[in-house]
């Protein structure tokens, strides 16, 4: 075989030789992935600041106990006076990422001034972390 040959077809060569068959491959269904935990470090509701506003802080702790980072969005629901909302997570939220074996830390705090309305209650109903697909 000349040189000429040979050069064009290593390549091929390689190429086919080279790629994992089916069985080599990774799937993910081969990983048991485990969820995500949380932990409610502070949830504090205050109706009357005494500056015409009310404050609802928080801060929630996620675990993630994969050995590799993993994506997704936090979902909080909260029950203000009865009106049930959620806060979801965007993919640049913080905690969108979580390294491998990592915790991350959201925080909220914020004022409302009574012009909108005065909210007298605010009780936090659920924490999710769901991954991203």
């Amino acid at each position: 075989m000349n040189l000429k040959k040979f050069i064009l077809l290593l390549p091929m060569f390689l190429l086919l030789l080279g790629c994992p068959n089916d069985d080599d491959m990774f799937t993910p269904e081969e990983t048991e992935l485990e969820n995500v935990t949380y932990e409610v470090i502070l949830f504090e509701f205050t109706p009357d600041t005494g500056n015409n506003t009310s404050r609802l802080r928080y801060e929630i702790k996620f675990s993630n106990p994969n050995d590799f980072a993993i994506n997704g969005f936090h979902k909080i629901t909260i029950n203000a006076d009865g009106i049930i909302s959620s806060n979801i997570a965007t993919d640049s939220s913080p905690c969108y990422l979580i390294g491998a074996n990592s915790d991350c830390t959201i925080n909220f705090d914020e004022e409302d001034s009574f012009d909108i309305g005065m909210v007298n209650s605010i009780e936090l109903v659920s924490v999710e972390y769901n991954f991203e697909n």
